[in-house]
């Protein structure tokens, strides 16, 4: 992310962070977290967690160039997204950008998106903010583990196509995090809604509740996750009016509404993102899940504050009923332009952009 301090500057004197990206390690282990549970300490829906001052955040775009499944809007989605973490106060050394237009260790392959994961948490405490924000193609494959609730893994798909499932971010974005650690995500890719396997959907249509997975992961920190569309839908790419630039249907919807109005409830800030999307000539709803059931038609949505306290007493997950895997019902890529057979026989819904017609 050019220009601003070096990674080496370390922010801000007072407040120590982490290892700079440059000199970050990526641990090539195996990232899942198997089914079981453990203890984890409660902190109690009415606790106050003072932030820490530290803040973190790994931004993703890829357009990939030159593929039949290129997009025009992802790498302006992670520079609008930058540019309000700056605003909100995040060092510029603390905010590593992946995009397809870098090269060497900013490519958004598999091992740099995974290394950012690590990078992002590593040394989280009680009171840091992080922040992760994924633009480009979404998909689905089968769930052969028998945990998700439609059959399905939904994934995230890198630069070089070799993809990422939901297990695999929960395990290494989400349950490493300790109680009172903020993480907002925005994931603006197709099937994106489940797209960190969190165990809370906030439903409107149902009395406007939490509702929890069949089978959840459990996590200690405040992670929270807005996505572009549930997980049967499609983002789309914009053609923002007012600016004419392509970008993201959800990051433009998502940035607009904060900037209109910073403090919002959270009942109010998902009526903006509704609104814009709306405005935008978008049909896809905004959904939010998260770690924590809180209670949040009183709460304001803030990037940087108002961290939900832990209140789940047990972490890990639950496996309540084995369920069967989805047959794939869509489309499936052939090699075409998707670097390699990654996608062969795969279900592909295609992120923020309609490429029927390379099925025509």
């Amino acid at each position: 992310g050019g220009g601003g301090a070096q990674p080496s500057a370390g922010g801000a004197a007072m407040i120590p962070v982490a290892a700079a990206w440059t000199d970050f390690q990526y641990n090539p282990q195996s990232m899942y977290q198997g089914v079981g549970m453990s203890g984890a300490h409660v902190q109690g829906a009415n606790a106050h967690i003072q932030p820490s001052g530290r803040c973190k955040a790994l931004l993703v775009g890829i357009n990939y160039f030159g593929t039949a499944n290129e997009l025009r809007g992802c790498i302006n989605d992670v520079k609008e997204m930058k540019q309000l973490l700056l605003q909100e106060g995040f060092p510029d050394s603390q905010i590593v950008v992946l995009t397809d237009d870098q090269r060497g260790r900013n490519t958004p392959s598999r091992q740099n998106i995974l290394s950012g994961c690590q990078w992002l948490v590593a040394e989280a405490k009680q009171g840091d903010v992080l922040f992760f924000h994924f633009s480009g193609h979404g998909s689905q494959e089968r769930d052969q583990t028998g945990m998700e609730d439609d059959g399905y893994n939904e994934t995230i798909c890198p630069s070089d196509m070799r993809q990422i499932v939901d297990d695999e971010l929960w395990s290494t974005l989400v349950y490493p995090l300790p109680p009172g650690c903020r993480l907002t995500a925005i994931m603006d890719c197709c099937h994106s809604g489940t797209g960190l396997d969190l165990p809370y959907t906030w439903q409107t249509r149902m009395g406007s509740s939490w509702q929890q997975d069949e089978n959840p992961s459990m996590a200690a920190a405040d992670v929270q996750l807005f996505s572009g569309c549930q997980d049967n839908q499609t983002s789309a790419d914009a053609k923002d009016q007012e600016r004419f630039k392509f970008g993201g249907a959800m990051t433009n919807a998502f940035v607009k509404a904060y900037r209109a109005q910073p403090m919002q409830t959270y009942p109010d800030f998902m009526k903006a993102l509704r609104y814009n999307l709306q405005k935008g000539g978008f049909s896809q709803q905004p959904q939010l899940s998260s770690t924590q059931a809180f209670e949040l038609r009183s709460r304001v949505f803030s990037i940087k504050e108002g961290i939900v306290p832990n209140t789940n007493a047990q972490v890990g997950r639950v496996q309540r009923r084995k369920i069967r895997p989805a047959w794939n019902q869509g489309m499936s890529f052939g090699g075409g332009g998707m670097g390699g057979n990654a996608m062969n026989g795969m279900m592909l819904g295609v992120g923020a952009m309609a490429l029927m017609n390379m099925f025509d």
